[in-house]
């Protein structure tokens, strides 16, 4: 294992005194049993550093849910062997991450400098709309090694450090002449690789550290941390907590085991996670689903139709990604979830008239998490609590005027799936001074394409999103 190499060379001496093994031991003790690509950081030993290995997407204008089966995972140093930093595949799906990314493992990654990686990809399934504005399903028969070579080649430092793997789902499929997506065309030009050392806490995005909006289902507590399952796709992680963490909506340490939580968390300067903020979501029997409302039924709404892209909980397994399920919302409850949304000059969430959310605002087009005390059946979920999440359009930028705080249109393509369901190509921008604004040659301005991520409200007569994150 990469973690005991230092270990190994202190076991070769055998002649050591029984005092100098006994000191050598402790300090074994003292540094951690390393970790696993399964789960949680628990040591890093000389000369290695605590990573984590993150996954996301480029939204494709057409597609709903893009799945994949990734792993295992190596990087290939510039010199000696190569590291595995995934053993064990992981089922993700990649629309929801669009604009950020999700972790596939946390592990200790030897320091060095690194020239390429090689992985395997396998079973994509991926829901489009079509040309005629059908929703349509596509799993088409892929299981291929990729070797993707880096330029600049990466580093990993004496820093934790986290690196992250960008998916351009456009770039990755087959398309006929009236733009439908035909299959499935991965190749090493589909990824992009990148590392970065974890930011100061406060600092922390996506690619730096931040654990933004992490939902699953927790599996154990010890002491002051618990472990959280992302999910269907098996990745774990384990949070510390202390006095400073908020718990919400019927959380506690003491009642974690088997419930449903959402956890806005940080990475710590050593590797570790620690959970700033945990909101109870649903009790053990209970689940969730996220996905994109394709359809509402009344009004004010009594059903809501969901393309599923993620969730956790009772009845939520692997099928359920790409199926459409019936959310009956009648009596639910509407909130809002703000994540680290900057929310200066708007103040609480929802309000009227620019960011109002309920059963008479509720739209196709909405990304929304259904959560239900009874679980998830086959294909219809009772809900008890619809709550607005955060998700990721492309367009291109205008009537933008001077810098945050501002308001400007992205206007997306008419084919899009934004478009496709919601009935509008327009929505407005709300660049907040918190919104992380990246990968631009210059401020947001008139006649730039960028990825905007965010709260998206509809207000009776059109969309206002709140930015979280606006990138190229």
């Amino acid at each position: 294992m990469l973690t005991m190499n230092s270990n190994m060379g202190w076991a070769g001496k055998a002649l050591q005194t029984l005092l100098a093994g006994c000191l050598l031991l402790a300090c074994w003790g003292c540094g951690g049993s390393g970790s696993s690509s399964t789960g949680t950081t628990t040591g890093v030993t000389a000369n290695s550093s605590a990573t984590q290995v993150r996954m996301g997407d480029a939204p494709a204008d057409r597609v709903l849910v893009f799945e994949v089966t990734a792993g295992p995972i190596t990087l290939t140093p510039s010199q000696g062997a190569a590291v595995t930093v995934l053993s064990t595949p992981r089922r993700l799906e990649l629309m929801h991450n669009s604009g950020t990314t999700e972790p596939l493992s946390l592990t200790n990654i030897p320091q060095d400098t690194y020239t390429s990686a090689s992985m395997t990809v396998a079973n994509p399934e991926l829901v489009f709309t079509n040309s005629a504005g059908q929703i349509v399903k596509l799993e088409p028969a892929f299981n291929q090694a990729i070797t993707v070579t880096f330029s600049p080649a990466l580093t990993i430092s004496a820093s934790a450090a986290v690196v992250s793997i960008d998916l351009n789902v456009a770039n990755s499929l087959t398309f006929d002449a009236s733009g439908n997506v035909t299959g499935v065309n991965l190749s090493a030009s589909s990824f992009t690789f990148s590392s970065s050392t974890v930011a100061a806490e406060n600092e922390q995005e996506p690619d730096n550290g931040e654990m933004e909006d992490t939902t699953g289902t927790v599996s154990s507590v010890s002491g002051n941390s618990f472990t959280l399952s992302l999910g269907t796709g098996g990745t774990s992680l384990t949070f510390a907590t202390d006095s400073n963490t908020e718990f919400k909506d019927g959380a506690t340490l003491a009642t974690l085991t088997n419930m449903v939580v959402s956890v806005e968390g940080v990475t710590r300067a050593d590797g570790t996670l620690y959970a700033k903020e945990v909101e109870g979501v649903e009790a053990e029997g209970g689940a969730e689903v996220e996905g994109v409302i394709s359809s509402v039924t009344g009004n004010p709404a009594s059903q809501l139709g969901v393309v599923v892209d993620a969730g956790s909980g009772s009845g939520v397994d692997d099928s359920k990604t790409g199926s459409t399920v019936t959310a009956n919302v009648s009596g639910a409850g509407y909130k809002v979830s703000k994540g680290n949304l900057d929310l200066s000059g708007i103040g609480g969430l929802p309000a009227t008239p620019n960011f109002p959310f309920d059963a008479a605002t509720i739209h196709a087009g909405q990304r929304v998490e259904v959560e239900s005390e009874s679980g998830a059946a086959a294909t219809t979920v009772q809900a008890d609590k619809v709550k607005l999440v955060q998700q990721t359009l492309a367009g291109t930028i205008s009537e933008v005027s001077g810098s945050a705080p501002t308001v400007f249109t992205v206007t997306v393509p008419a084919d899009s799936v934004f478009a496709t369901l919601s009935g509008s190509t327009t929505v407005s921008v709300f660049w907040q001074p918190g919104t992380d604004v990246r990968g631009l040659p210059h401020a947001p301005a008139n006649g730039d394409s960028v990825r905007v991520r965010g709260l998206l409200f509809f207000t009776g007569s059109g969309f206002n999103m709140i930015a979280r994150r606006i990138t190229q």
